[in-house]
């Protein structure tokens, strides 16, 4: 099943652009991250792997493949990720003695832990519009005065 389908976040590096330098790398990061959030909301086949994957796998061996594809996904969008800081950062947007793999590893884990908690309970919170506001939230957190 895991080798026909796609999790969200693999969708959602097909629909983006891959490589760009554009004028404000830290809008094109938050538009990457509210894509990911909007496939988890419209793509009920996409959200199903990403539950299965990560919320209803025992991680045996039996499974491991499943492990391995989600560590090769987690790294892809890690890198990307880490793509947009550094180019935040040459252009100065970035506030001093940000470390630009740190701020990714934490972008990508606001991401994930947003999506598995609206997983568990959807009726907590909407994803999109709390996503939304608390990925703003990081983002003027990195960026400079």
């Amino acid at each position: 099943m895991f080798d026909r389908a796609k999790l969200p976040m693999d969708e959602a590096l097909q629909q983006l652009d891959h490589e760009r330098d554009v004028k404000d790398p830290l809008q094109c990061l938050r538009d990457d991250m509210l894509t990911v959030l909007r496939i988890v909301v419209e793509d009920e086949k996409a959200r199903r792997v990403f539950e299965i994957a990560t919320l209803k796998t025992e991680f045996i061996d039996e499974v491991d493949a499943v492990r391995a594809r989600r560590r090769e996904s987690i790294a892809l969008w890690q890198e990307r990720m880490e793509g947009q800081l550094k180019q935040a950062q040459e252009k100065g947007m970035l506030r001093p003695g940000v470390g630009t793999l740190a701020a990714a590893q934490g972008g990508w884990i606001l991401v994930d832990g947003l999506i598995r908690n609206w997983i568990f309970e959807p009726t907590l919170f909407d994803l999109r519009e709390l996503g939304g506001t608390v990925i703003d939230t990081y983002l003027a957190g990195l960026r400079a005065a």
